[in-house]
């Protein structure tokens, strides 16, 4: 038999869609409160939000007129037709968000515009509406939850404990304040303050506060723009990396999301530059023209989906790739390489929050502002700007390799130079590895390699199965700059090799290279090409062996010409730096 559910059955499986847990009603509540033009919003819990969840803010309020209607499904300020859905410019749009929570909670709002004198208090149980009354109180609204799922309580069972579900809401919270710089929050957990910051616009400064201030020697500025579209904020040196993804904070147009592209670009942006399964700290704002995201493809909003995923993308690699090219990069000698845990709340009392100038000044909050008129006046063409930090260039500066002057070598392996009131050690054999790499890797790109012919031809035999497939490596080689031809039963012979290389470098690689062949990699595929160059670079300046001073200095030079001279392909430093201060302060001169 099939039957029409009843409506309070039929609400209930709906709020299902939308409310799953405490921290979904803080997520939509703050949501609505940011919609609303709120400068301050105050988030209460107890019980990790199951028993009790507050959200107070100083937005616009409600019309005591439409103060019912907004507990009804679908009932919306934020669009008016179909054409709408197509430039989303707000955070709450679907119109689910407080029919959703009253339908299986009790909750209570108390709400005032500027011009209504006095507010109204609604209470509404299990979706029922069961109490609509004057009251006087400030511009705004306050909406209180109690009991989530009491009329549901087979939901509650799938519930974290109350420290699982307070965790939640802690980390939301967190991200959202970066969101918002410009809006005063406060998170109270059973009655203890969490965190509070000042709303003054200062995002470098509430990252350390949340996050913890020994962040900052670690970061670097990002500030990328790509046809109207832009990225910045904060990325982390190669430094500091850890084992999850859980530092990684992305918001687009203002909202906190989840995205597997923007992922990727990062991923990508720290290519050859981090160990595999090391990840790096992110703190990434993009500002895109709201018709090319889609924020409709998740019940929560949780993530979006970009009409051309594959530009923005390479947007964030090149961003990060940039921020990641600058001389700051360079690892300090007393950094720890592989922080695994970061601080998530910072000791310093609230009142520390902006009290310094420095950080991206990003007003998200007036960035929607105009994105919202936009929609109405021009169908959503504008790309909403993020005001750049001063002091911050598209541009970064790199560091001059060339200036340095070269002090000599400690254990036949590590250069030591000096370059203004710094400090370098150079590894020998992570330089030359990035060399190589780069320069058979740019001449298998470009097509054009000159090439030195060898006094004495090389010859060399494969494998049955890699002669089978010499129509697929053969052309590589020739293309890095390798005169490479068949001579007899899988026996190959070298005349020619590429005229960066000397002769015993030459030969090694591509002894090494066709050895690797055995491992079938497909090496039409770029990423699996880079992959065997990478390997096979093991003809590099090894550890121990002694160079003199002018082959240092063509080290260097070759060096200053990559387009990453700070780490190996592995991902390993081929720099760690200690400035004047840094020394004077070991041996207690400062």
């Amino acid at each position: 038999m099939i039957r029409v559910l009843d409506k309070h059955v039929a609400d209930k499986i709906a709020a299902g869609e939308v409310i799953d847990r405490p921290i979904s009603i803080v997520k939509e509540l703050v949501e609505n409160s940011l919609d609303a033009d709120a400068t301050s919003i105050t988030v209460e819990i107890r019980g990790g939000g199951k028993e009790y969840i507050r959200v107070t803010d100083d937005g616009c309020g409600i019309d005591e007129k439409y103060a019912e209607i907004a507990f009804s499904r679908h009932a919306t300020s934020k669009i008016r037709d179909e054409k709408d859905l197509d430039a989303i410019g707000t955070l709450g749009f679907r119109g689910e968000a407080l029919a959703s929570i009253a339908a299986v909670a009790r909750v209570e709002m108390i709400t005032s515009t500027e011009d209504e004198t006095p507010g109204r208090s609604l209470r509404i149980d299990g979706g029922t509406i069961v109490e609509n009354k004057p009251i006087g109180c400030p511009r705004g609204t306050t909406i209180t939850v109690r009991d989530l799922f009491y009329n549901v309580p087979a939901r509650l069972k799938f519930l974290a404990s109350e420290n699982g579900e307070s965790r939640r809401i802690t980390d939301m919270m967190s991200r959202i304040a970066l969101a918002y710089p410009d809006v005063r929050f406060r998170l109270i957990n059973g009655g203890r303050d969490v965190f509070s910051t000042a709303g003054s616009g200062n995002i470098l400064d509430n990252i350390l506060r949340i996050y913890g201030r020994d962040l900052e020697k670690d970061l670097l500025p990002v500030d990328f723009t790509r046809d109207g579209s832009i990225i910045r904020g904060y990325v982390s040196k190669p430094s500091l990396s850890t084992s999850t993804r859980s530092r990684q904070y992305f918001c687009v147009n203002g909202r906190v999301v989840s995205s597997k592209t923007v992922e990727k670009g990062l991923e990508k942006g720290y290519r050859e530059r981090l160990f595999t399964g090391r990840h790096p700290v992110a703190f990434l704002f993009i500002s895109v023209p709201a018709k090319t995201v889609d924020v409709n493809v998740h019940p929560t909003k949780k993530e979006i989906r970009f009409n051309d995923p594959f530009a923005v993308e390479d947007m964030v690699e090149e961003g990060v790739r940039k921020a990641l090219s600058a001389g700051e990069a360079v690892a300090s000698l007393d950094a720890k390489a592989t922080k695994d845990t970061i601080s998530q709340q910072a000791k310093e009392p609230a009142a520390s929050v902006g009290e310094t100038d420095q950080g991206v000044q990003v007003d998200v909050k007036n960035l929607l502002k105009t994105l919202r008129s936009s929609v109405e006046e021009d169908g959503m063409d504008y790309i909403p700007e993020i005001p750049r930090e001063e002091g911050v260039s598209e541009e970064p500066e790199r560091l001059d390799i060339t200036s340095m002057d070269i002090v000599g070598v400690v254990l036949d392996t590590y250069i030591i130079t000096t370059l203004e009131d710094t400090m370098y050690l150079i590894d020998q054999h992570a330089a030359h590895e990035r060399v190589l790499y780069e320069s058979l890797l740019t001449r298998y790109e470009s097509e054009e390699s000159p090439s030195q012919t060898l006094l004495t031809p090389l010859q060399f035999t494969v494998s049955a199965e890699t002669s089978g497939a010499e129509n697929e490596w053969i052309p590589a080689l020739r293309r890095m700059g390798y005169d490479i031809e068949p001579f007899g039963d899988k026996v190959y012979i070298v005349r020619q090799v590429p005229a960066s290389l000397g002769s015993e470098e030459a030969e090694a690689f591509v002894r090494q290279f066709v050895m690797d062949l055995e491992d079938k990699p497909d090496i039409r595929d770029h990423a699996d090409l880079e992959r065997l160059i990478m390997r096979s670079c093991k003809s590099a300046v090894k550890g121990g062996d002694r160079l003199h001073q002018a082959e240092i200095r063509s080290l260097l030079e070759q060096l200053d010409s990559c387009d990453n001279p700070y780490s190996c392909p592995h991902g390993r430093p081929v720099f760690v730096k200690m400035t004047r201060y840094e020394l004077e302060r070991m041996f207690k001169r400062a």
